[in-house]
């Protein structure tokens, strides 16, 4: 095991902040996900593209909720990592990212997220969050 570059209390934030992201992503709280980044923070996305600032965060999470054609999606992630040096970090996770539509689940994709932190007055957020497709289903899970 890696040494504790932080406090538990910093920890348990950071754990908190990559929660709030998909939870607020996949119950279309989109002001939640938005206020996870930082004022000038950059989303980059191989399928969505590139966002900088509050303003193009708005745009991602217009174009996002275009794509998902009426599904409910389901974010999760796991072996989160990451390391604390101040006031500023860097992390990683996978995820895995399942639509689910008319009572049927089916997996879209794997990956993992690539991040930079910043912590402010109000919290620990995204200062950088790139996202990385590793895989897509070879087939249909359900039918």
């Amino acid at each position: 095991m890696g040494t504790m570059t932080c406090s538990w209390q910093d920890r348990e934030e950071i754990r908190e902040l990559y929660a709030r992201y998909s939870i607020a992503l996949d119950q279309g709280d989109f002001a939640g996900w938005i206020d996870c980044f930082a004022e000038d923070a950059v989303f980059d996305s191989p399928r969505f593209g590139n966002y900088v600032g509050r303003n193009g965060l708005k745009r991602f999470i217009e174009v996002y909720k275009e794509s998902l054609g009426g599904a409910k999606v389901l974010h999760i992630n796991s072996n989160l990592s990451f390391h604390v040096d101040g006031d500023h970090g860097t992390g990683i996770c996978y995820y895995t990212y399942f639509h689910c539509k008319e009572g049927r689940a089916s997996l879209a994709a794997l990956g993992h997220y690539r991040d930079r932190l910043r912590r402010y007055d109000s919290g620990w957020k995204f200062e950088r969050r790139e996202v990385f497709l590793d895989a897509r289903p070879a087939a249909p899970m359900m039918r």
